[in-house]
């Protein structure tokens, strides 16, 4: 017996997960749980006074009690979501810390309003007219703080949209994710604004809105979403919204790919084998922008099957900084070697990451005799353990960089990661090494050897599973042989031809700036395009 109730209970529980997962994601879904629920709520209350008419109890106060329990518990039986707020949008105030605090919970007053709802309908059915009266009172009263706090969220999106109406955006930068949102947000946000159109960027999570503003305080109005991120979006896309663009994999943006009044684009936060670049909730979207002919291959090779007219390739607008060499590496006196670990992810399946081996590394790179350009993931500042680690691999270029009987003179730390870009890391280097990273890529049009240490393939079947690699020397994960791969890549580099092909492969016929202008010039075709679907 106790068996059949856990199992009951277990399939009541995925139905409940899956209607409030419908609620908060699906527009339809949404509409039809309310008019279900209001559909009840009328019918309970018709039931209880066809109770009341049979026992001939006074009607007028039932009929009263009837409507205002209705409308109470209706406006009152889901808690109340916290309000956007906004940053740089005309005509709408900041909040004056962010991010800004969160509402008080209303719970209680949720659940005592369901309660009273009940016996309420009891007392409509049978209690004489001021038992009635004093039912309504009690739930009106549980009602109200609630209610107050939706009137407070009410205000709050219509005055936001009455400013967004008068800024008139084309598209929105939608950021769900976790890490990284300064990173990726920076990454795309002057590509799309070159498009000569106005946009404005919508985060999930409201401790972004501190970290964009000391990061890279962007340009676009930046709107922190509440905690009904789809019912925020149902009444914050404006008709002038044509678009939403995403740049990392976050399950959250279910929320906002509920809007089907606009289209939804996959823009990604960089090109590479990492299997972000290939998820199966890729098929959602209703473009992809990808780089070049290797990201539609990826998907192929990974079983993931998105029809080949909803892909769009422009190439890398970012890696139009990157300079190609102005003389080949094997004719440098002291190479340049700018070394780029990725971060190691949110899990086992995600880590990439040759920063567990980066002392070995870099002490390689040392004796080989070349100066070291040591730029670290960024997201690797605000890890407390990594940040740790990140002073001790630092402190062997210092001590390298100080030592008069050395020639080396390094790049690290606040220079290396936040002083320069991520293209300018590379125009300052001869060579790279780096891991499963899109930096690898991006690299690529600079024409220079890499080197990629494979921390989770065996190097016998690592270009297969990370074609990029094969146009880089390897390693594997215990580094064997890297000192003489360094030298076959720094003073023979027999690969140039073959980069030259994955060039063209990974990144498209793109030189310079081209990408970028083909980009920009998309964006604003499709800024301009509403979104009809069949």
């Amino acid at each position: 017996m106790s068996t059949l109730l856990e199992r009951v209970r277990g399939h009541l529980d995925r139905r409940k997960h899956r209607m409030q997962h419908r609620f908060r994601t699906d527009v339809a879904s949404r509409n039809r749980i309310l008019a279900w629920s209001t559909a009840a709520l009328v019918a309970v209350a018709a039931l209880a006074l066809l109770v009341r008419l049979l026992l001939e109890l006074p009607m007028l106060a039932g009929v009263v009690a009837a409507v205002i329990g209705v409308l109470v518990v209706r406006a009152a039986m889901l808690r109340p979501a916290a309000p956007p707020h906004v940053h740089g949008l005309p005509g709408v105030p900041e909040p004056k810390v962010c991010p800004a605090p969160e509402p008080a919970d209303r719970g209680p007053f949720v659940v005592a309003v369901r309660w009273l709802g009940a016996v309420a309908a009891l007392t409509v059915a049978l209690a004489p007219p001021l038992v009635v009266g004093l039912a309504v009172l009690l739930l009106v009263a549980a009602a109200a703080p609630v209610i107050a706090d939706k009137v407070v969220l009410w205000r709050a999106r219509l005055t936001l949209r009455r400013a967004l109406k008068a800024y008139e955006p084309r598209f929105v930068l939608g950021y769900g994710g976790y890490g990284g949102g300064p990173i990726h947000v920076g990454m795309w946000e002057p590509h799309l604004l070159a498009s000569g159109d106005r946009g404005v960027i919508v985060g999930l999570r409201s401790h972004y809105c501190a970290e964009l503003r000391a990061a890279i305080r962007p340009s676009m109005p930046w709107i922190s979403a509440g905690s009904d991120v789809l019912g925020d979006m149902r009444v914050l896309t404006v008709p002038s919204v044509t678009t939403f663009f995403y740049v990392h994999n976050a399950p959250g943006h279910l929320k906002l790919m509920g809007i089907r009044s606009v289209r939804h684009v996959w823009l990604g936060h960089g090109d590479s084998d990492k299997a972000g670049s290939h998820h199966t909730r890729h098929l959602r979207y209703d473009v992809l922008v990808a780089s070049g002919e290797a990201a539609i291959d990826r998907y192929t090779r990974h079983g993931v099957q998105i029809p080949r007219e909803r892909f769009v390739l422009l190439g890398r607008p970012q890696s139009g900084d990157v300079l190609p060499a102005a003389v080949p590496v094997t004719e440098v006196a002291r190479p340049t070697v700018l070394y780029a670990p990725t971060w190691t992810g949110n899990g086992k399946m995600t880590d990439f990451s040759s920063m567990r081996v980066a002392d070995r590394i870099l002490q390689a790179l040392l004796d080989a005799g070349t100066d070291v350009v040591f730029r670290p993931h960024p997201v690797f500042l605000r890890d407390a353990y990594w940040s740790g680690r990140l002073e001790e691999l630092n402190a062997i270029l210092a001590a390298d960089h100080e030592d008069p009987a050395t020639p080396g003179r390094h790049v690290w730390g606040e220079e290396a990661v936040r002083g320069w870009s991520v293209a300018e890391c590379m125009n300052h280097a001869d060579a790279l090494v780096s891991d499963v990273s899109s930096v690898v890529s991006d690299w690529l049009a600079s024409g220079k050897p890499y080197l990629m240490v494979s921390m989770v393939h065996d190097l016998d079947e690592f270009a297969e599973a990370v074609p990029v690699a094969a146009g880089g020397y390897m390693v594997d994960r215990d580094l064997t042989g890297l000192p003489d791969v360094l030298a076959r890549m720094l003073h023979e580099d027999p690969l140039a031809a073959r980069r030259r092909e994955l060039k063209v492969h990974v990144l498209g016929e793109f030189e310079g700036d081209a990408s970028a202008r083909a980009f920009a010039e998309w964006v604003h075709e499709m800024a301009h395009t509403p979104m009809v679907r069949g």
